[in-house]
């Protein structure tokens, strides 16, 4: 086995600014950092939050996404996902979410669930992505406690924001919490490499039972596994602000050689 570049984040970026600086930061895993692969697949990504969140897959060997140079593709090996230990992440009923894809479009029915309650059911707490047949629109759904709970989850398709062919992206998906915590508003917006930062949706979700988001998996094993790339996760416990936003991407986009 193999321990992939574990180099400090903190010294990459000019600002002086790193994401684990900010308070509320759940689970991190970065790019190229903290990976453990056995030939291509790769075994564990470590969390860099310091809260040992750490990705594994241990009980389905032949279902572990592959290794590229620091990139972890998912698509390569059919329905491989990993495992989020001492879930669930972030178990708060505000966060902040970043993730660093890239997927080779289809231009047909390709449903791609990102984030997961487990690596089996993507009817639970769920982050979806996907294309749809016969449309350049695109799919996007947040299932909480089951997609049957309308004032948390929804299904939004639109071509805002489209995720681009083979083109790095970020995913940020922000939420106050709900009613009960001050704030309903649930924005998806993309930044792909080369442009900025674009809304998606945006949702007033009441979460009147006040859940708290638990994913417990990356990707899942199922027709709904993620078929591109992976490169970057990031996970916090509440809503960052607009500002706060702002300098996670560009960390991120430093980090992913991303412009």
């Amino acid at each position: 086995m193999i321990l992939a570049n574990r180099l400090t984040l903190k010294n990459r970026v000019s600002s002086g600014f790193t994401i684990d600086s900010l308070s509320g930061l759940a689970a991190w895993y970065p790019f190229n950092t903290g990976q453990v692969v056995d030939g291509t697949a790769l075994v564990s990504w470590a969390d860099a939050s310091g809260n040992n969140k750490h990705l594994t897959n241990t009980t389905a060997t032949n279902k572990r996404p592959t290794y590229e140079s620091g990139r972890v593709n998912f698509g390569d090996v059919n329905q491989s996902y990993m495992d989020i230990t001492n879930s669930p992440v972030p178990n708060s009923v505000a966060y902040s979410v970043f993730l660093v894809v890239e997927f080779t479009l289809i231009s047909d029915n390709n449903f791609n669930a990102l984030l997961n309650a487990t690596n089996s059911n993507s009817t639970l707490d769920t982050l979806i992505w996907g294309e749809m047949r016969g449309t350049t629109s695109q799919l996007w759904q947040l299932i909480t406690e089951g997609s049957g709970t309308s004032d948390n989850s929804y299904l939004a398709t639109t071509t805002n924001g489209i995720i681009e062919s083979d083109t790095k992206t970020i995913i940020q998906m922000v939420y106050g919490g709900g009613t009960n915590a001050g704030d309903t508003s649930n924005v998806i917006s993309t930044d792909k490499s080369g442009g900025s930062l674009t809304t998606v949706t945006t949702q007033a979700k009441a979460n009147s039972g006040d859940h708290k988001m638990e994913f417990g998996a990356v990707s899942v094993d199922s027709g709904f596994y993620v078929k591109g790339y992976i490169d970057e996760i990031v996970i916090f416990n509440r809503k960052l602000s607009v500002s706060e936003c702002s300098d996670v991407r560009a960390d991120i986009k430093a980090r992913n050689s991303m412009t």
